[in-house]
């Protein structure tokens, strides 16, 4: 009998193999011969030129929509158009009255002016410099030239003006303090946490990005407010204790301030605010405090932060017209918050709280953000009173009290403290009238 085999050979199969190998070998030798491999390349560099022009362009005509609407700003001195993150808005241009943006997230912003032509020390360095280019003196060189300049433009008033605070890194290793002055500061040291929860590279990373931006720029944002606390105000009830934080840290008007936050928990609320990942939000710096205070002196036309200021700030006994949000009385006997949130058209003055009523020595409140117009200086509200604000600053001069609050709150008296004032904090202070404010750089 004979079989016939109607199937393909495995000579057959690998010959067929071959034939097409060398088929596809020829044709992509003859499309690499014509270029079309080239030109396609060619083509989409093009697009992506074209796509980066188009960007780039559309960049261009939103900076100069931007510039159309803000006013009275000499881009010679200032520029904050370059310093906006991404997605934000002018809420108030006129620069006069304090430049405003609400950022994507919502949250307001005030653009604190720091003039460039301060900076003589950098335009001697950059005049001694090879080619005259910056960009050849070292990074040290450039720093701390620019922090010469911004502390010579501060010029603060003696009787304010106090060394044992200072802008400076610092941790604890056991129980002794190590610092950026430490003598032969180790690696391991410097990788530390400091009481604010950065180490000595995060620190020295984000104070030496927001000199830069300063200088570049002339100026930097502060937030608007005291941060609220979002959870708070959906609750109407204020933080009564130390706890861990939770909800979303806001610059927004109505809201109920942080209290009882660590410093490390106000760096840890500060922190990422803004959704541009090329901006940085933190705690301010000691500098940016006193740079915002010397740009309400010069912009406002008073030495308004250099004096009383039970005159425009949330002190007790202070004398303010609300005009929005709300009020929470402080009971003069345990000297702790009601925590009755009042809204401000009820009568503050004739409030009654344990058969006394607001005319009593000890009388004070704490106000929702953005409450009384009295406190807006530049677009920047309850700089004075209110809450002390931590800054990334170190107190150098105690054992004890390493970190740093400024301004006052609404118990203190105004008439003796000015908005310059430093005052000494334990990091893991338990108090409800310890506040973040943030910046934006």
């Amino acid at each position: 009998m004979r079989t016939e085999n109607k199937g393909i050979t495995l000579i057959a199969l690998v010959i067929t193999i071959i034939i097409l190998i060398i088929l596809a070998g020829i044709s992509i030798a003859s499309l690499t011969g014509s270029g079309l491999f080239e030109k396609a390349k060619e083509a989409k560099n093009k697009s992506v030129e074209a796509q980066g022009l188009e960007n780039s362009i559309l960049n261009e005509y939103e900076k100069e929509l931007i510039k159309a609407s803000i006013t009275n700003v000499d881009y010679t001195k200032t520029n904050p158009i370059e310093a906006m993150p991404k997605g934000s808005t002018i809420i108030e241009g006129d620069a006069n009255k304090g430049i405003v943006i609400k950022d994507s997230k919502q949250n307001e912003w005030t653009w604190v002016e720091v003039p460039k032509i301060i900076f003589t020390s950098v335009k001697t360095l950059e005049e001694n410099a090879p080619d005259k280019d910056l960009n050849k003196v070292s990074e040290a060189e450039l720093y701390n030239a620019i922090k010469a300049d911004l502390i010579n433009y501060l010029t603060i008033p003696t009787n304010y003006r106090d060394n044992n605070y200072v802008d400076e890194w610092y941790a604890l290793d056991g129980d002794t303090v190590v610092n950026e002055r430490t003598e032969n500061l180790t690696d391991i040291q410097k990788q530390l946490n400091n009481a604010y929860g950065l180490t000595y590279y995060e620190y020295k990373e984000n104070y030496e990005k927001m000199l830069n931006s300063i200088f570049s720029n002339g100026g930097f944002w502060i937030s608007r407010y005291e941060i609220g606390d979002a959870t708070s105000t959906a609750t109407n009830t204020a933080r009564t204790e130390k706890s861990g934080i939770a909800g979303e840290a806001v610059s927004r008007i109505n809201q109920i301030p942080y209290n009882y936050v660590t410093c490390s928990q106000a760096q840890e609320l500060t922190d990422n605010m803004t959704p541009d990942t090329n901006k940085t939000t933190s705690l301010l710096f000691g500098i940016q405090w006193d740079l915002t205070c010397k740009f309400i002196d010069t912009k406002a036309g008073s030495i308004i932060t250099k004096i009383d200021c039970k005159k425009w700030g949330n002190y007790g006994n202070s004398s303010l017209k609300l005009n929005r949000g709300k009020y929470n009385i402080m009971d003069p006997k345990t000297g702790e918050l009601l925590n009755k949130w009042t809204i401000f058209s009820e009568d503050t003055l004739n409030y009654v709280i344990s058969n006394q009523t607001s005319s009593d020595a000890d009388y004070s409140q704490l106000l929702t953000t953005g409450a009384s117009e009295e406190t807006n200086k530049m677009n920047i509200y309850d700089l004075a009173g209110n809450e002390f604000e931590w800054t990334l600053e170190q107190f150098i001069s105690n054992s004890r009290y390493h970190s740093t609050v400024r301004g006052s709150a609404y118990y203190n008296y105004g008439s003796n403290i000015a908005v310059y004032n430093h005052c000494g904090a334990i990091a893991s202070g338990n108090c409800d009238y310890f506040c973040p404010r943030a910046t934006l750089y």
